[in-house]
């Protein structure tokens, strides 16, 4: 009866959500584009880049700041923190995206 409720905010429920979808997509895309880089099927310069920017930048960078919520939220708050992973994760979807179109 008198201890602290668990968890403090919502913050961790939303967290632990969010991560579904995080996790899921970095590991979709990582198998994926992996696959899509050794079949060789991409012609385009562009592309090609892209496509190795995403897999060795972004696609941890989004699941680096997904883990890394605990640090930013000191820092940057509740609401900073989602704006964060948010921007990370419309610049990695971008990529994909434009990844996927690209390369047909």
């Amino acid at each position: 009866m008198g201890g602290p409720s668990w968890p403090p905010s919502r913050f961790w429920q939303y967290w632990a959500l969010a991560g579904m979808v995080v996790l899921t997509a970095a590991f979709w895309w990582g198998v994926e584009g992996y696959a899509r880089f050794e079949s060789g099927a991409i012609r385009s310069a562009i592309a090609d880049g892209l496509l190795r920017f995403s897999l060795l930048v972004l696609t941890p960078a989004l699941v680096a700041v997904w883990v890394a919520a605990a640090w930013f939220r000191r820092r940057v708050g509740d609401g900073g923190y989602w704006q964060l992973l948010g921007l990370v994760a419309m610049i990695w979807a971008g990529a994909v995206l434009v990844t996927r179109i690209l390369a047909g």
